[in-house]
């Protein structure tokens, strides 16, 4: 092939690669990206029905999205001091009651009590009386159990 033959196809070689790779990291994120699915959800009946555990809790995943996810947690005993270095927690005390600290602070909490966990704060949660506790967490970004750094153990 002739010189200029060859620096033209370089050319527009180099121009769909430009774009190409404008137009496809969008194409693959919005591939990736897992948008909210609407739902209605009977708490108490799927509270019933959770399927995943830990070492220290039962739960299960109700809703999942790429910026958060919500999760259905019975805790029969205690969670130890732990921190999630990537994840801020909402915890809502749906039923039950326990002593909950926020790194050094510890309060009694119950029905109706929503706790606030930026990321990388210690806390831990421990059930008082016979009832389990039940909880719902909203996660930012979405939960991941395999993240979770133990301070402490049973």
């Amino acid at each position: 092939m002739k010189k200029k033959t060859m620096q033209a196809i370089f050319i527009l070689l180099f121009i769909a690669g430009i774009v190409l790779g404008y137009l496809l990291p969008g194409n693959i994120k919005s591939l990736t990206k897992k948008p909210l699915q609407a739902g209605f959800y009977d708490v108490a009946k799927r509270m019933a029905q959770l399927g995943l555990e830990s070492p220290y809790f039962k739960y299960s995943v109700l809703s999942e999205a790429e910026t958060g996810s919500i999760e259905l947690i019975r805790l029969d005993k205690r969670i130890p001091m732990h921190m999630h270095p990537k994840e801020n927690h909402f915890v809502y005390i749906y039923k039950g009651r326990a002593k909950a600290t926020i790194k050094d602070v510890t309060e009694e909490v119950g029905p109706g009590n929503l706790l606030a966990i930026p990321a990388g704060m210690q806390h831990s949660i421990e059930r008082i009386g016979d009832s389990p506790v039940e909880i719902i967490l909203f996660s930012t970004p979405p939960f991941m159990p395999e993240d979770t750094v133990w301070l402490e153990k049973e």
